[in-house]
């Protein structure tokens, strides 16, 4: 990293410290795109970052190539420079940043001590570049759905993450977008977080109830998410969707996945139409991305026929635990949106 400012950030301004759930004793590894990428580590100028996927470490890769410990289907690349050219270009990197790290975490409570260190770590680093917003995230959390009630993996993994939060300020409105998902038991856990000087735009599902006010069955502290995020851009406006399942209210719906996605593709046709009610005379580009997580990679052909023909643009597919037990499929994707561009935040 050669930023040098130290300013804090809107919304990421530190509080006092929150106790830590146990401590974790495996130190982070963290990397980040510089402010001024030149043609040694990036492949072009609006290269942003790419994510591959397999076991290898991030050792040895190039400062914007994150690996991700997760299985790749149906012929995905190894690394999908992302926004990159192609779909969402977005300005460039000096007007938007990523930083990645990975740390090994146990399980039970451990996972939530691990989880606040990596996103301190992490948001300190987008805090010195001032003013950042947090845009999007995704989270590979290891043997998610191991554990019962409080202790199961994913709800220690939202304790720290919104632990992580209250410590440097950043309230519900200002939630980014995000995927978590589970990989194997054993890997690290990984986060990589996009951040903008341009103040996006949180985005709200009327079928859903918000994460962050999912009531207390799912756990001490609610997943810190919003649905949706919208990104202004010189090129173009961007929409950032979170990890979408099938779930309404804040319960899950349907045993096979087939009703599961289903409505799950409910879930992002009421989504992109907020947005165009939200925005009168816009609607989603044809230039988008989306990747599909499937706990079960023999449900890819099924679901990849209904899929093709309800999203436009390009699907990717990856084996992935989803944060429920009890859900087969996740749907996450970025498109630009066409028609009246949306306000710059501040």
């Amino acid at each position: 990293m050669t930023a040098t400012r130290s300013r804090p950030v809107s919304g990421l301004s530190p509080r006092q410290p929150v106790a830590d759930q146990g401590n974790s004793d495996q130190p982070v590894a963290s990397n980040q795109l510089p402010e001024s990428p030149d043609a040694s580590i990036a492949t072009s100028p609006v290269s942003l970052f790419g994510m591959g996927f397999g076991a290898a470490a991030d050792a040895g890769l190039a400062p914007h190539l994150v690996q991700v410990p997760l299985r790749a289907l149906g012929g995905c690349p190894q690394f999908g420079l992302w926004p990159g050219t192609e779909p969402g270009t977005l300005a460039g990197p000096d007007e938007h940043m990523v930083v990645h790290g990975r740390v090994r975490a146990g399980q039970g409570r451990d996972m939530a001590a691990a989880t606040l260190a990596i996103y301190r770590e992490l948001l300190a680093r987008v805090r010195m570049l001032d003013p950042l917003h947090l845009v999007r995230i995704w989270n590979f959390v290891p043997d998610i759905n191991d554990g019962a009630n409080d202790d199961e993996t994913y709800v220690q993994f939202n304790h720290g993450r919104a632990a992580a939060f209250d410590e440097f300020g950043v309230e519900p409105g200002r939630y980014p977008a995000a995927t978590a998902v589970g990989s194997p038991a054993g890997s690290p856990l990984v986060v990589v977080i996009l951040a903008s000087r341009v103040r996006p735009v949180a985005i709200e599902n009327p079928r859903q109830v918000s994460a962050y006010n999912y009531p207390r069955k799912y756990g001490p502290r609610a997943p810190a998410f919003a649905r949706a995020m919208i990104l202004p851009d010189r090129t173009g406006d961007r929409m950032f969707i979170s990890g979408t399942s099938s779930i309404v209210g804040h319960q899950s719906q349907h045993l096979d996945v087939q009703s599961q996605l289903t409505e799950t593709l409910a879930n992002l046709d009421q989504l992109i139409g907020t947005v165009t009610e939200q925005r009168p005379g816009s609607s989603l580009g044809t230039r988008a991305w989306w990747r599909v997580y499937l706990r079960d990679p023999a449900d890819m052909d099924l679901v990849m026929k209904t899929a093709a023909r309800r999203l436009p643009g390009k699907i990717e597919f990856v084996q992935a635990d989803i944060c429920r037990r009890e859900l087969h499929l996740e749907i996450e994707g970025v498109s630009e949106l066409a028609g009246p561009g949306a306000s710059h935040g501040d």
